[in-house]
Order: structure tokens, then sequence, then C-alpha cells
């Protein structure tokens, strides 16, 4: 997984710490990590029906990383669940 470092932008394939300037990176790539789970559980509890579970698990997704996926994982579920406010605002976050 590609992580560019926070203070000097190089990009890295892993390791803890950035080849350029020293900062510690690892938890960088741990937190996407963590955030890709929370997104494929969120998929899978969408795909089983169960909506309420697949916002809340896409909410989580985005907290760690705010990615298109994860807003429109939030989107799809708000509306399975008629929670239309909560969709529109998710719309506007998938784009």
């Amino acid at each position: 997984m590609e992580i560019a470092c926070p203070a000097c932008k190089k990009k890295s394939n892993g390791g803890a710490m950035c080849e350029r300037c020293g900062c510690e990176i690892g938890i960088l790539e741990r937190i996407a990590l963590a955030a890709g789970e929370e997104l494929r559980a969120g998929r899978k509890s969408l795909i089983n029906g169960n909506a309420p579970d697949a916002l809340r698990y896409a909410e989580r997704s985005w907290l760690l990383k705010k990615s298109p996926e994860a807003a429109r994982l939030a989107f799809l579920s708000a509306l399975a669940v008629r929670r239309f406010e909560c969709a529109a605002k998710w719309y506007a976050r998938v784009n």
C-alpha cells in the first residue's frame, strides 16, 4: 500500500519510517488497513441486508480514512434505512 509521508510527501510502499525524512509512517498504513476492514465489513453487511450495520461500518471507515468508497457505502446504507437527510450528507461527500 502506497503511503505519502505527511512531513515531506515522499511516497513509500511500506516500512515503519519515511526513507527521506525519518517520519514514522507505519501507523498511517495500519490506519488505512483498518479503514479498509471497516469498509469490507460494511459491504458484507449491506449485501446481507443489514443496512444499519453497514452504515455504522461506513461511518467508522470514513472516520479513519475519508474515502469516496466509504461515502458511497454510507449513502447507499442511509437510503436503505430511509434516513434521507443522512443520505444527502453522504451524497455531497461522494464527489
